[in-house]
Order: structure tokens, then sequence, then C-alpha cells
């Protein structure tokens, strides 16, 4: 209805026909009554009586002047709202209120386009923002964290300064501008003390959370979860990494905290200078053995450092000075230069790669080929490389489990699997005799032992043939 006739809707019995009246008269005394005719101005009166007292059947909810229901009427609409703002501020433990602006307005509809009180309820919970009073914390200028109360915004950020643990002269700081502020939110992201922790902590409502297995380390979690390993530490504080337990359950997430912690200091120690070493070929010796020729003595400094962390983690060592003590004297070896190859059979042997006898030899095993030799050694003992080289594969290997792979070159690889912790990473060059892991029972296996294999040229040889 056009807006000068809207109020003609409102007017009931008497009082419509009076007014009905009253045109009538009007139009009786204009020129263009006289003009047109009776007929077609008796018509208009019709059809404007009929538009009047009939008016819509129906109430649209409007929001924002956007048609969001259909009620029967303006009561049960009214009534429906009301309802629901009853029950989200019930549910708030506050008083809300609808952000949008809503208004109603008559229509004719038809009986199935009308929505009864339950679909009517669940249509405008569905399209309207309730809001509610609430602190929120402004990081960096953006209000990020919505908390009902000041008091737990303030605890928030007291509980986050005391998190990580502080070393002597540290003051915790945050790295980002933090700022409280008072106002009003979607209720949907109004959360408790609680839920903000973890929201700060985390960086996301959304936790994946990962129960720890048998031979799990924290470097295999952080690769399978695709996950830096820094951020599992800062997402999980008090965690010893050297020391996981079988069903722990880890937090992981990819987002990054939404606040950093940073703590600075200042320390004066008294330190070893790493000494240089000279290496020299010797044809004598085989490809990964050394022989010290002039033993190596380090020096001695004092160095003064200020150090930062950030969320616990040392993010930065910067020398602010430093004073000679002594100097470093510099140590020479001589490294082997005969390179091992598949021509020279089992005349050059390998160094072994842990202790213990062999338990399953080379060869045919249940109608399958066995690719290297099982080696018996308790849970937790030393595996080591059996000759100089670099590591070029570790990490999970299928029914190998934590698996190492060393290449000795000329087309040499030696595997070692079933690791229960593997201590070198890909690309690290290893001596003849170092320590490259712990011997377990990862992947497919019945019991601790070191799956042991020699590879020439991408083909397996018989390890037996090249251990001492």
């Amino acid at each position: 209805m056009p807006p000068r006739f809207e109020g003609l809707r409102r007017l009931q019995g008497p009082e419509r026909f009076a007014f009905i009246a009253v045109v009538r008269q009007w139009l009786s005394r204009q020129p263009v009554y006289r003009r047109v005719g009776l007929g077609v101005v008796l018509y208009f009166i019709l059809a404007l009586s009929a538009y009047a007292v009939f008016g819509g059947n129906a109430c649209a909810v409007m929001a924002d002047g956007k048609m969001i229901a259909v009620a029967d009427g303006e009561k049960s609409a009214r009534e429906a709202l009301g309802e629901l703002t009853r029950y989200k501020s019930d549910q708030a433990g506050q008083p809300v209120a609808v952000t949008e602006k809503i208004s109603y307005r008559g229509i004719r509809a038809k009986q199935e386009e009308l929505l009864d009180q339950e679909a009517l309820t669940k249509r405008l919970n569905e399209a309207l923002t309730f809001k509610a009073s609430c602190t929120s914390i402004l990081i960096n200028g953006k209000a990020m964290v919505f908390l009902k109360q000041k008091e737990d915004a303030e605890n928030l950020l007291a509980w986050l300064k005391q998190l990580y643990p502080l070393e002597a002269g540290e003051e915790p700081l945050f790295k980002e501008q933090i700022e409280l502020a008072e106002g009003s939110a979607d209720i949907n992201r109004i959360i408790d003390l609680e839920s903000a922790k973890k929201l700060v902590l985390l960086g996301t409502n959304k936790i994946l959370q990962y129960k720890v297995q048998d031979g799990d380390t924290l470097w295999d979690i952080a690769r399978a979860a695709k996950v830096d390993i820094d951020q599992i530490l800062i997402s999980n504080p008090g965690m010893d990494p050297e020391n996981l337990s079988i069903d722990q359950v880890l937090c992981l997430s990819k987002e990054s905290p939404l606040i950093t912690v940073v703590a600075t200091r200042q320390v004066t120690l008294d330190e070893e200078i790493p000494y240089p070493v000279e290496v020299q070929k010797d044809d004598s010796l085989l490809f990964g053995e050394k022989q010290v020729i002039c033993k190596g003595e380090p020096g001695k400094r004092t160095i003064t450092y200020r150090i930062v962390r950030e969320n616990g983690l040392e993010t930065e060592r910067e020398v602010l000075g430093e004073s000679i003590i002594c100097e470093p004297k510099t140590e020479v070896v001589a490294k082997g230069s005969i390179t091992m190859l598949a021509s020279r059979g089992g005349s050059v042997r390998l160094g072994r790669p842990c202790s213990g006898g062999i338990v399953s030899p080379f060869g045919m095993r249940g109608g399958r080929m066995h690719e290297g030799v099982d080696i018996g050694a308790g849970y937790g003992s030393s595996a080591e490389a059996v000759a100089g080289g670099t590591v070029i594969y570790a990490g999970w290997q299928g029914g190998y489990g934590n698996t190492v792979e060393i290449s000795h070159g000329s087309g040499l690889v030696t595997l070692y699997a079933h690791l229960s912790a593997i201590q070198v990473n890909c690309g690290e060059a290893v001596e003849r005799g170092e320590q490259i892991g712990l011997v377990g029972s990862t992947g497919r296996s019945d019991g601790p032992h070191l799956h042991f294999e020699v590879l020439i040229g991408g083909a397996p040889r018989n390890p037996a043939n090249y251990l001492p």
C-alpha cells in the first residue's frame, strides 16, 4: 500500500466508514467528478474501500529493510522475537539485543507461506544477529578476543605472562600492542575464560589432539602433522620433548598464538671457543675412518649476550661484547680416502651398526626375500654408522618404522630400520661409529632388533659379507 494510505488499514469499524464518506463528499465537489462520470468515481471509491477494509492477510518481518519471515500477524511475530530474545539472554547470562533494525509490514500471502510459531522462531534465529555487552582484547588495534567481563580479560593477560618459565632478570612483556575495550559483540563470539586461553595460545578454536604412540618422537609427530616442532612446544607449555610418554595427549595447531610473550635478559658467561679442524687425506685409511695427528684444544672467552625469548623459546642471541682469555689450538685429522666398491666383494669390511649377533640372515624368509640382516640388540641400545657418509633419509618408512639411510659414495648405501629414536637429520654428515639412533621395534617388528641393509647401486647385498 502507498505510504499515504498506510494509516487507512489501521482504522476500525465506524471510523473506517466515516473516513470513506468524507472522501466521497470531497470527491463530489471536484470538477473531475463531473467530467469522468459518477460510475468511474464510484469504482475508485469502492476499490479504495475494499483495500482499506480487507488490507493484507499476513505480516512480513523486516530486518534492515529486507524481508526475513512471514507470520500470520504482527502480534505473533513480536511474540516470537520476544521469546527468542529472552532465550538468548538466559543462554548468554546477560541481556541481549538484536543488531538489525526490525519492522513489520502487512502483506497478502498464501496460507502455505505463513510460518507457525516454532518455524518462525527458527527462521528469526537463523536470520538475526544478537549482541551483548563484553570486554574485547584488541591486538594491534583489532578486536580478536571477546569476554563477558573485564576481570576475565585481565586474568587472561596475567595468566599468559606467568605461563612460560622466566630466567633471572627477565620481565615478561607482550610483543603485540594489547588494549582492552568495553563494547558489544555477537554473542556467538563471546567466550569464557578457559576457551579464551586456548584461543590465545593456539590461535584457533579448532584444536587437534594427538595421543602419543609407542616409538613416537617429537620429530615424527611434527612431520606427520605438518607442524613445526617449535609450534608443538608453544602449544603444550611445560612438556618435556625428550621424555614423551605413551598415551600422552598433545595439542597440535598450525596457527600461531594470538599474543606473544617476550622476555629479554642480559647475561655474561665464560665459555669455550671451539677449535678448528684441519683435515688431511690419507690413502692408507678407509673412507670414513679418521686418525687424529694433533689434538685440538678449545679456547676460552668471557662473553656478554642479550638473549630474547618468545613464548619460552629463544629467538635471538646478540653478542654485546667479548674478551678472549686464550685462543683455540687447531686439531689436525687424517681421513681415509679409499672408497668401498662392490668389486671388492667382502675384502673391505664395515663397522658394526650395533652390538649383538645376527638373529635373522639375508635371503628368503617365509616365502619373501629378506633384503638385510636382523641384529639382536636391547631396546634403546646405540645404533651407529658403519662408515662415514651423508644421511639421505631420516624418518618413518612404512613397515621399516623409524629408518635412517646413509650414502657412503660410489653407490654404497646402508639402511638402519625399526629404530626407537632417530638422532640425525637428512643431509647431515656422519662419521664411522657415530650414533645415529636407538634400537627399537617400530614398524612391522616382533621385538627389539636392528634391521640392517647394504645396497650397492640400488641392489641389496648380504651385509654379513661386510661386517666384522
